[in-house]
């Protein structure tokens, strides 16, 4: 764990990069085993001046049983409560690529209770505090975003790239 506290408290982002990533993709066990993890990460294969993010703060890929889940967190690491309006323009931008988005932050409005795509992390409490529903992501956002994971890390070549595609080793 990265040693980045202010106050006693640790923090999520220095300077709009986002650090100890770690600390929360390890908090979220509802989607298997964890198998990689990164930070600032390019959600799409170009660049779209009208999506809330092109980068993702945290991409996480989870195991369970034979299938590969590619999870989206957005970290906002400030005071004041998370709106419903900011979220849906941030689960919109991850939505295509993903297949489970969560929201992690130190206050969320009630709002956000009711959206039921969105997964909700308490950043003072390290932990979920609502579950997100499958948002049945693009195959090819997707898979793009699986590939550039692939060649950029050399981790994950054996996972399948399109969230549809069933393998042999899983009949």
């Amino acid at each position: 764990m990265s040693d980045f506290t202010r106050n006693g408290e640790t923090r999520f982002q220095e300077g709009g990069k986002t650090k100890n990533g770690e600390i929360v993709v390890n908090s979220i066990p509802a989607h298997g085993r964890l198998v990689f993890h990164a930070s600032e990460f390019h959600l799409k294969p170009f660049i779209c001046k009208g999506s809330a993010c092109n980068l993702a703060d945290v991409i996480a890929v989870y195991k369970n049983g034979h299938r590969f889940y590619l999870i989206g967190i957005e970290i906002k690491d400030w005071i004041r409560e998370v709106y419903s309006g900011l979220a849906k323009r941030y689960l919109d931008a991850y939505r295509k690529s993903c297949e489970f988005f969560y929201i992690a932050a130190r206050s969320f409005s009630q709002e956000l209770f009711h959206i039921e795509d969105i997964g909700l992390f308490d950043l003072n409490a390290l932990k979920v505090i609502k579950s997100p529903r499958y948002l049945y992501p693009d195959y090819k956002y997707r898979s793009h975003v699986i590939w550039r994971i692939k060649r950029e890390f050399n981790e994950l070549l054996d996972v399948v790239e399109d969230p549809y595609q069933r393998t042999l080793c899983e009949f």
